[in-house]
């Protein structure tokens, strides 16, 4: 069995969709698979108590995007690898939004200094084309041999040309480090922004060029207002709005996304 946190997302197949059980996903789909355990997001308590020995895994997310911008703290997830170790079971790190540069580093799970047994990825890895993949440890990959499972259009070169030039320019000297520097202006901006209009901005979340602002208005209007103000967002759970700008984003280009932030918390 796997256990999952609450407002998680995993993907659309039958089983990830009820890996992350939110019932606005899974509602016509089924039968439920199952096979997972879910606990409340935070409740380490409640986490020690899921284990038993049928546990396999501990599956989550490095930053909730779905759920909220909700980022797992250095200080949960370096103890997360440690009980996982202690009680003979792998831990998965979804990094499928968060990964691959997004956080400022190549792994978000690089800020905690720790190394999952397996990380899916992808959105990122495509820069816009559709690539997917699942990294797994020498551990964990005795598990899988040829035949074990499949895919018609898996590794195909259009695919595998378009990841190795979405990797030469993340990897390149000083690329991360300016994802760094520009998210964390985007964090002080947003935060400026809050302090001016505390009674719509309630909390700004998130790291690098993945953030989030938790709003005290309802989430789907100020979405409609910043598309009448020509600035594209997403919605996420718990009253949140989802910033994710290109990694290559300049600062005059932030400058005018809080412009337009600002002018749209003005209208309620």
């Amino acid at each position: 069995r796997i256990i999952t946190f609450e407002g998680a997302f995993h993907g659309r197949t039958l089983a990830s969709l009820f890996a992350a059980n939110n019932k606005e996903h899974t509602l016509g789909f089924g039968p439920k698979v199952d096979g997972f355990d879910q606990v409340p997001f935070g409740d380490h308590e409640a986490l020690k108590k899921a284990i038993t020995k049928n546990t396999a895994a501990i599956m989550i997310e490095t930053v909730q995007g779905e759920g909220g911008v909700r980022v797992v703290p250095d200080y949960c997830l370096k103890p997360l690898r440690k009980l996982c170790d202690d009680n003979g079971i792998l831990l998965i790190l979804d990094e499928v939004q968060c990964g691959v540069g997004r956080s400022g580093k190549f792994f978000a799970f690089e800020w905690a200094n720790i190394v999952p047994d397996i990380v899916p990825i992808a959105k990122g890895i495509g820069g816009g084309f559709p690539i997917g993949a699942c990294l797994v440890n020498k551990k964990v990959a005795i598990g899988m041999k040829p035949g074990t499972h499949g895919s018609t259009f898996g590794g195909n070169p259009l695919a595998m040309s378009v990841g190795n030039a979405v990797l030469d320019i993340i990897l390149q000297k000083g690329f991360l480090e300016n994802v760094q520097e520009v998210g964390n202006y985007f964090e002080i901006k947003l935060k400026e922004v809050q302090k001016k209009y505390s009674n719509i901005i309630d909390q700004v979340r998130g790291i690098g060029l993945l953030r989030g602002i938790k709003l005290k208005v309802d989430n789907n209007k100020f979405l409609d207002h910043l598309f009448q103000n020509k600035m594209l967002a997403v919605k996420a759970g718990d009253n949140v709005v989802r910033l994710l700008p290109p990694l290559i984003i300049e600062k005059k280009d932030i400058d005018e996304a809080i412009r337009i932030i600002a002018k749209t918390c003005s209208e309620f």
